[in-house]
């Protein structure tokens, strides 16, 4: 006859185990039901395309959907602070704009704030596309260099940017900072859009704008491009030089990459990052950028905190010189 105490052992261990083995087995299983992709913009626009063509590509990696959902609001902002308080399992991500990030942190307008050095988990860049000047098409200038000449002996000139919460109105200040020049910015309401037809209505003399987002007035003899801060020029807008290539090392533009909440497993993080590797080296990935005209680049989790904290201390540094420093 068995024991009944040994019996009762047994059957506590067998359960014990069995429990250990459910744990690990639905740890290694994740995802076990679809992500959620906050995007903090609206539908359509550049952000909103990466972000969803990287969920496509992330659902075949995952084997689960990734669902994107539109949280516009406070250049991203509001996306983002729903991402910082949701559960850390790996279930909620975001399209991040580190730019924007580190603006709404430093900027004393800005009410509310999340600290992508504390309240994210980086997970990959996918997207940098490169700001760049765009002018009249009748401007004396075809050239960074002229630009630049003009501005000298026009101190004060008017260019059109987002306002101070926007990445595009910062990169004027950096213009400035770097190249030497005195300008005076005005905001337009649909930034670039906003400030394209300004240009094209001599309202003002440039306007900050990707060579993409300026294509169609471009093409219509509107506006021209006259330089790009990139490292690169743009395969898809060959005839658009750099600042670089003209003497001015300058380069500035939005990037996109991924976070996940803080406190998420790095298990959890694994997984998410490489999908995200994945769909940004696929093929269809690729094939968008190279129609679309937005600039490849990617970073790893540990690659992408490196530029975080270098961002943090550049916009800190530039927003401080501004007098605008919370």
């Amino acid at each position: 006859m068995k024991h009944p105490f040994k019996t009762v052992v047994r059957a506590a261990m067998i359960a014990a185990f069995a429990g250990t083995l459910a744990a690990s087995g639905a740890q290694a299983a994740f995802p076990e039901k679809p992500v959620t992709m906050l995007i903090g913009f609206g539908a359509g626009g550049g952000t909103d395309t990466v972000a969803r063509k990287i969920a496509i590509e992330m659902e075949k990696a995952l084997g689960q959907p990734v669902v994107p959902v539109n949280k516009p609001g406070g250049g991203g902002l509001v996306s983002w602070k729903e991402l910082a308080a949701a559960e850390p399992d790996g279930y909620t991500i975001a399209i991040f704009l580190p730019l924007n990030a580190a603006i709404q942190k430093y900027l004393k307008t800005s009410k509310a704030w999340v600290d992508p050095l504390k309240d994210i988990r980086f997970l990959g860049m996918v997207n940098a596309d490169a700001w760049g000047v765009a002018v009249n098409a009748k401007a004396p200038y075809d050239d960074v260099d002229g630009f630049v000449n003009w501005l000298k002996a026009n101190p004060g000139a008017k260019v059109s940017d987002g306002g101070p919460a926007t990445a595009y109105h910062w990169a004027w200040e950096a213009f400035m900072d770097k190249l030497g020049v005195e300008l005076t910015t005005v905001t337009y309401k649909g930034a670039t859009a906003g400030g394209l037809k300004a240009v094209a209505g001599e309202e003002v003399v440039a306007a900050g704008a990707g060579a993409p987002e300026a294509d169609s007035m471009s093409r219509a003899g509107l506006v021209k491009m006259i330089g790009i801060a990139a490292e690169e020029r743009n395969p898809a807008y060959p005839d658009v030089p750099t600042f670089k290539e003209q003497g001015f090392d300058f380069v500035f533009g939005p990037v996109r990459g991924f976070a996940a909440p803080a406190g998420t497993p790095d298990e959890v993080v694994k997984v998410l990052a490489d999908a995200i590797k994945a769909a940004y080296e696929s093929d269809s990935y690729q094939e968008h950028l190279k129609k679309s005209g937005q600039g490849g680049w990617y970073l790893s989790p540990s690659e992408g905190d490196a530029y975080l904290q270098k961002v943090d201390a550049e916009f800190r540094a530039l927003i401080e010189k501004a007098g605008m420093l919370r």
